[in-house]
């Protein structure tokens, strides 16, 4: 038998699970089947038990242009600007506001619903009892009848409400429609109202302002003598008067400078020669100027006679005499210049002084005036802004009392709710589809659920997870050859020792079939390998171990070859029962006093096969198992038979399998389908892996051959159960001659 290369064997592994999972499906298909019908059958019912429900719809529209009588420069206070009502805040807002608590309450109030009965669903029975509810509570129940649903890419919304009345549903529409603009317009208009109470309270105030500020600014102008004179022609004057100050008083100063400078050279002027003092000391004086120049003429003719006549000619000496008179003359006068000229300079002084006293008191004047003019502008200024406040609340005041007598408002009705003729609710048939949907999932998680809660192996993916390979797989046998169901049908009688030998007893059979196969798997491994000793186990206890080693023992022998089966179970032995055999001796016997397999090795109708049979059971089987004489024995009997097969006990309940696999050739692991758990088979392949036994394989026992995957196999072999058993026992002579 060809083992799995890794590769193939970690795709097995990766599609164990779904395999597993499909599996389950596949088992609990029933199950399934009732859960949806159950869900279908209850869903249906609890539908058709519903009220129906009716819905109606009313259309409104978001107008941002509302109709506008006193023009667009009139704004009105409770309207807002056309980008706001474009927004999608807008639009959601007021969605909301339909759906509000005030607007139901609103229409329970105007439909009196909190009084109606039947709008509780209350019936008839039960009215006289009934006490009606408050008004918020039936504004409750109204707004989970009400769903606004918006119109994508519009201003429009529908309105739509679901009752078990129609002619109630549609009315109730078109209250709340109503009712919300309604509440717009009545909300624009307190909005209005409360704006103008606001206007007059503020329109007095500044209408008080403006006369306290027009009174103080005509106190300041009467305070300071600016009726006649407004203060910009003051301030004129001033700067004028400044300005004339001030050139005046560069004039004196220049003047002064030049007093001071004639003064300063007549200071200092030479005495013995005066004529050497510059023209402009003399100022505008002619005589002065003539005598200076007499006076330098005749310096300079002195001089130059002095050259040719000499110091003391007599014309020198009377030119000499004409100087001395006329310089003295001159200094005589330049003495008057001077005090002249002291005098004008203290006057020029006097009149500089004065005209920077004029100046000084002028900028002060000025200054005091800038003064003036600063309170001046406070008062004049705050004037101004409360007549300017004053029109513009007495304006907005007017245009308020005239939007106040108008009603509009940025929503309208496009289209009023009809009385529905046909119920939405309760949707059979979408119910029923969602209860179908809804009943196979829950049947598939409850199928899935199971299938993870059942440990049971079942098929020969869930025994290969495990690491054992299976051999083959016995279907399930209630009688020689027969599955339960044909069994049922034909009413036959059950042996109680015919499965273990339905190999030699419907050789046609399907289960004499698979026994054949898992030979034909022994013997390929054995082509190369020495597997002529075998001990066939079970993990649990009524796994069809001896079944196994009956059958596969009866199939070696049918193959020509020499088989000795050894009831090795020593505590519950059968092999002695399946073949009808003394149990006297046996291999208790051989192996507590050394009996010859001659004397206890009994023969079987089956033709080579023999049969050694336990024999009395003894008080101490695994420490019987442990002496030498096995050895002995086994080797005796492999030189005496081709195949030597032990039935051993169960490896979950006692250790005598444990014992006798290490000194045989391999194991076979015996599972039973639907019965033995995964626990358990991990439990047996650790015991053998323990004492280091050769494991060659499984057996998958007791295979529903319908329920697990296996119809065609079932099918193929089925027709072998209904020939005779003269039939099957000349196949069962010709296959063995062959």
């Amino acid at each position: 038998m060809q083992h799995l290369t890794p590769i193939a064997d970690a795709e097995a592994q990766s599609s164990a699970p779904l395999a597993q999972q499909l599996a389950a499906l596949l088992r609990y298909r029933w199950l399934i089947l009732i859960v949806t019908a159950v869900v279908v059958a209850a869903v249906t019912f609890i539908t058709l038990r519903m009220p129906k429900r009716y819905e109606a719809v009313a259309t409104l529209e978001y107008d941002p242009s509302p109709t506008q009588p006193l023009g667009q420069s009139v704004q009105d206070i409770a309207a807002p600007v056309s980008n706001f009502l474009m927004s999608k805040e807008f639009f959601e807002t007021q969605n909301r506001i339909i759906a509000s608590r005030a607007v139901a309450e609103r229409v329970v109030k105007d439909l009196g619903l909190d009084h109606d009965p039947s709008f509780f669903g209350v019936p008839p029975s039960e009215r006289a009892s009934w006490k009606p509810p408050s008004v918020d509570v039936a504004a409750a129940l109204l707004q989970k009848k009400l769903v606004v649903d918006p119109v994508k890419d519009t201003r429009l919304v529908h309105l739509r409400v679901r009752d078990t009345n129609p002619e109630r549903a549609a009315s109730l529409a078109n209250a709340i429609a109503h009712a919300y603009i309604e509440k717009t317009m009545q909300d624009r208009l307190g909005s209005t109202v409360d704006a103008l109470d606001w206007l007059g309270k503020q329109l007095d105030t500044a209408r008080k302002d403006l006369s306290e500020a027009e009174l103080a600014l005509y106190d300041f102008k009467k305070s300071h003598h600016i009726l006649s004179v407004s203060l910009h022609d003051r301030q004129n004057i001033v700067a004028e008067e400044i300005q004339s100050y001030n050139e005046r008083l560069t004039r004196a100063r220049i003047h002064r400078i030049e007093l001071e400078a004639r003064v300063k050279r007549l200071e200092h002027a030479d005495k013995d020669h005066p004529e050497n003092l510059a023209a402009s000391v003399f100022g505008d004086d002619p005589a002065l100027a003539d005598l200076r120049t007499d006076i330098r003429e005749k310096a300079a003719k002195e001089a130059s006679l002095s050259i040719r006549y000499g110091p003391e000619h007599p014309k020198i000496k009377e030119l000499q005499s004409q100087l001395v008179v006329m310089r003295k003359e001159l200094n005589d006068a330049l003495t008057g210049l001077m005090a002249s000229s002291r005098a004008d300079l203290a006057e020029v002084r006097a009149v500089e002084a004065g005209m920077s006293r004029a100046l000084a008191d002028a900028q002060q004047a000025g200054l005091r005036l800038n003064l003036r003019e600063i309170e001046y502008d406070r008062l004049n200024r705050k004037r101004t802004n409360d007549e300017k406040l004053y029109d513009l609340l007495l304006k907005r005041t007017t245009e308020t009392n005239l939007t106040r007598l108008l009603r509009t408002t940025h929503v309208r009705v496009v289209d009023d709710a009809l009385v529905p003729h046909q119920a939405v609710a309760p949707k059979v048939s979408l119910n029923v589809a969602a209860g179908l949907l809804g009943g196979g999932l829950l049947g598939v998680c409850i199928a899935l659920l199971l299938g993870m809660l059942d440990r049971r192996l079942r098929t020969v993916a869930d025994v290969e997870a495990l690491g054992l390979t299976v051999l083959g797989i016995l279907p399930r046998m209630d009688a020689p050859g027969r599955t339960k169901k044909r069994r049922e049908a034909r009413g036959a009688v059950d042996p109680s020792t015919a499965v273990e030998r339905v190999v030699h007893t419907h050789p046609m059979s399907a289960a004499a079939e698979s026994c054949r196969t898992v030979r034909t798997n022994l013997t390929f491994m054995s082509a190369t390998e020495s597997l002529r000793s075998l001990v066939v186990t079970s993990a649990s206890p009524q796994d069809g171990k001896t079944t196994v080693a009956c059958n596969l023992g009866i199939a070696f022998a049918q193959s020509g070859q020499r088989v000795l089966l050894i009831d090795g179970d020593l505590r519950k032995p059968r092999l002695h029962r399946v073949f009808g055999l003394d149990d006297e001796d046996g291999f208790s016997t051989a192996l507590a006093v050394q009996r010859g397999l001659d004397d206890i090795i009994q023969q079987t109708d089956v033709p080579n096969l023999s049969v050694l049979p336990c024999g009395p059971v003894p008080p101490n089987p695994a420490e019987l198992l442990h002496t030498e004489r096995l050895k002995r024995l086994l080797d005796d009997a492999l030189s005496r038979y081709d195949r030597v097969i032990f039935d051993s006990a169960p490896l979950g309940a006692v250790t005598d399998a444990a014992i006798l696999a290490p000194q045989c050739g391999g194991a076979i692991l015996v599972v039973k389908a639907r019965q033995t758990t995964r626990e358990a088979v991990r439990a047996a392949l650790r015991h053998l892996r323990d004492v280091q036994a050769r494991l060659v394989g499984g057996v998958l026992n007791d295979v529903d051959l319908r329920m697990d995957g296996s119809r065609d196999y079932y099918a193929y072999y089925q027709h072998a159960d209904d020939q005779p058993a003269s039939q099957t026992r000349a196949a069962s002579s010709n296959q063995s001659a062959a």
